[in-house]
């Protein structure tokens, strides 16, 4: 059998259980609210420029605010809520206990939420990129959809890894150990002008969209000193980086006893 046939199995499992009314209002939330604000932005932008409303000058401020609110908002809380509680969810529900026990099923648990949490939050991510895309006129939305695309897809693949490990690691307080190392490395750090930031995936991300729209409001002080790599390296950085961070995260819960609620 594939070493991705279990996983991928989970991931179908899961899918399918995310089809109810809470998980799908959700779902229907993290769409609407980056669509909502950038189409009321819109109409204020066309009323107030009136003739002066062109592509050329507001590409760049509907992509920037597009970038804030799916790549680093959107998908950041969708995979708060889908991939750093893969453990906790099974520890607190008491299945935990048989998962360990059969062969491969820790590893395939694990790598089954992370493609559930991938997929769900990117679909979520890529209907709202093409919504906002049609909500602030194609004239600049086609210009926005690829690279907006691009960046959702790598924001949840590499943030997914991440959170998978805080969950693996920080499995009782999994939320808030989430939620500070959001706020603190990825929304701080990366905006620090030094050699550290670059480990951050918000960092490559900007860089990509740098390298690709030539926008100075992407440039963050810590790019404006060191300068930004090229698309490629970028993208290799976050590669190797979500591949060591699930390479932990599976090495962490094929070695943790997870304790159950009888014995915690």
């Amino acid at each position: 059998m594939s070493t991705w046939a279990i996983p991928l199995d989970v991931m179908l499992f899961e899918l399918r259980r995310s089809f109810t009314v809470g998980r799908s209002a959700l779902w229907f939330v993290l769409v609407a609210f980056p669509v909502g604000i950038l189409t009321a932005v819109s109409m204020i932008a066309r009323l107030r420029l009136g003739e002066e409303y062109t592509a050329a000058l507001l590409e760049e401020r509907f992509g920037m605010a597009m970038y804030f609110l799916i790549p680093e908002v959107t998908c950041l809380l969708g995979l708060l809520l889908w991939a750093t509680p893969a453990i906790s969810t099974e520890v607190e529900g008491q299945t935990w206990v048989y998962l360990a026990m059969r062969s491969k099923g820790r590893i395939s648990v694990l790598l089954g939420k992370y493609l559930t949490a991938v997929t769900w939050t990117l679909s979520a991510a890529i209907t709202a990129v093409t919504l906002s895309c049609v909500a602030i006129g194609w004239e600049i939305g086609s210009n926005l959809w690829a690279v907006l695309c691009l960046l959702a897809l790598l924001s949840c693949v590499a943030h997914a890894a991440l959170y998978v490990v805080i969950g693996a690691v920080f499995y009782r307080r999994t939320m808030i150990a989430a939620v500070t190392y959001t706020m603190v490395v990825e929304y701080f750090v990366s905006f620090i002008p030094a050699l550290v930031n670059q480990i951050t995936i918000n960092y490559r991300l900007r860089g990509i969209l740098i390298q690709w729209k030539d926008w100075d409001t992407a440039t963050t002080p810590a790019q404006a000193i060191l300068g930004s790599d090229s698309i490629a390296m970028h993208m290799t950085v976050l590669a190797v980086m979500t591949i060591l961070l699930l390479a932990f995260a599976t090495h962490r819960v094929q070695r943790t006893e997870y304790p159950t609620q009888q014995e915690g």
